[in-house]
């Protein structure tokens, strides 16, 4: 039988993913949306053509969004998430016993989506009591609300022209972010690709959050399934996650990490010298009137 193939194309490179089946290929209000069985990665969730999530290697990308910030904190009583729509982010959060954690999307149809196909990802998160899930604009609840939280995690996807992550990068949000903290808060971003070719919208990112907290600090995580290295940076009200005990914070905890552990955590903040001439070299903050769009996507 010929084999099934998905192409992941943007304007300089092709993936090729074998695949034995399509699942879906629907759009909707705002993003294309695509679930395909691969013979590589297990089920892939892709978004107007881009890898989102693998199922071999998603706890990779998920550990690494939510532990270095929620043990750099400690404790958590209120936790908000911006994106997140497999569920994953959900399931780390919730190992580390928060009393509520509200959660915004503002794809609904892409969320259902990932409960029917993706349930291996969320894992019984989105029954949990303490989740309250909100379908809508995450900047605009987060201008709106007087709540404030310990820890706000933006898992949202690239910036791509039209589509409503791109407003999420921009200093303006991330003011709002800041006050929506609690003195002793942390947020914590997916900030892009850190291939020396595309790396100006990282180092933006950066420059971008770096005036308005105490601490911001970049890592990185290898991705097998996106094929590069890609990067989280968390900035903190109060705590230097390269200075915080992780070690004490885990012990008797039921976490079953995969990846993240306090060797990792002590490493991880470590950045090539590129990067760092990146921050020099792309200095201006990312603004609503100057946004950032991924570089190598028609």
């Amino acid at each position: 039988m010929e084999s099934q193939w998905y192409e992941e194309k943007t304007r300089n490179v092709v993936l090729s993913h074998r695949v034995t089946r399509h699942v879906l290929s629907t759009h909707s209000k705002f993003q294309q949306i695509d679930i395909v069985d691969s013979q590589e990665y297990g089920r892939m969730l892709f978004l107007d053509n881009m890898t989102q999530s693998a199922e071999v290697d998603e706890f990779i990308y998920h550990e690494m969004l939510v532990h270095p910030a929620l043990f750099s904190h400690g404790p958590v009583r209120n936790v908000c998430v911006i994106g997140g729509s497999e569920g994953a982010t959900l399931r780390e959060v919730l190992k580390h016993q928060p009393e509520r954690v509200v959660m915004i999307d503002i794809d609904e149809e892409l969320v259902e989506l990932c409960k029917e196909h993706l349930a291996s990802w969320s894992q019984g998160a989105y029954e949990d009591p303490r989740v309250d899930l909100k379908f809508m604009d995450g900047r605009k609840y987060l201008e709106e609300t007087e709540e404030t939280f310990d820890a706000i995690l933006v898992d949202i996807s690239d910036p791509l022209e039209g589509r409503p992550s791109t407003p999420l990068f921009t200093k303006e949000f991330y003011e709002t972010v800041s006050r929506r903290l609690s003195p002793q808060g942390c947020v914590v971003v997916q900030s892009e690709t850190l291939n020396p070719v595309r790396i100006e919208p990282h180092a933006r990112i950066y420059n971008t959050m770096k005036p308005l907290f105490p601490f911001v600090n970049p890592y990185s995580y290898m991705s097998h399934s996106f094929h590069e290295i890609y990067s989280f940076i968390l900035a903190s009200k109060a705590h230097d996650p390269e200075a915080v005990d992780v070690a004490s914070r885990m012990e008797g905890g039921e976490f079953g990490l995969r990846y993240y552990s306090e060797e990792l955590h002590r490493g991880v903040f470590r950045l090539p010298r590129y990067i760092r001439d990146a921050y020099e070299r792309f200095p201006q903050p990312i603004t609503d009137e100057d946004v950032v769009y991924y570089p190598d996507k028609d």
